[in-house]
């Protein structure tokens, strides 16, 4: 039995209720999916932040990057390269072409087609949120070394790259353009 000195508190062990309840806290708060979702979370807000700051969502900004890396695409080539509904699409493109980021045309070949490509003026836009997402990218990953950094980008492609991770379009949640 433990003497009791006054003024200072007795020490209590934990019983086992209370053992198992920090084993599944500390697993929990350790585990990588609770902490990859947490950090995507947080990633998320600031991708949005960066992009909204130039006025474009996350999908804008993925559409606009496409058509820079790859050219000139067929509205069903951005359809099939996004995994949108191509009414999803076309409420993407509209408000882009608007803004004169990109045009629309028919394809001289076959005039049921439409080929979007993108505008000296959607590159400038592209640039300017590309840079902002470098910054925000510095600012999440700032505890990091560039070592540390191509470690991780390799880990997140290597989990992200396998088939039983990649969502169906069918169930890809991101058919809203608005969502995002």
């Amino acid at each position: 039995m433990e003497t009791i000195v006054p003024g200072k508190l007795p020490s209590v062990e934990p019983n086992d209720t209370q053992k198992k309840r920090h084993g599944l806290l500390e697993e929990r708060r350790t585990s990588p999916g609770l902490r990859l979702a947490l950090l995507g979370q947080e990633a998320m807000r600031r991708l949005r932040a960066a992009h909204a700051a130039v006025d474009l969502s996350p999908r804008s900004f993925q559409l606009l990057g496409l058509l820079h890396d790859r050219g000139d695409m067929s509205q069903a080539d951005l359809h099939a390269a996004m995994g949108l509904d191509p009414s999803a699409l076309v409420q993407l493109l509209n408000p882009l072409e608007e803004r004169g980021l990109l045009a629309r045309r028919r394809d001289a070949r076959d005039r049921r087609r439409h080929v979007v490509s993108l505008t000296p003026s959607g590159e400038g836009e592209l640039e300017r949120a590309a840079a902002a997402q470098r910054d925000a990218e510095d600012e999440l990953f700032a505890a990091l070394d560039a070592r540390e950094r191509r470690q991780l980008a390799e880990l997140l492609l290597a989990v992200s790259d396998r088939p039983a991770n990649r969502m169906p379009c069918s169930q890809n949640q991101g058919n809203d353009p608005r969502a995002d």
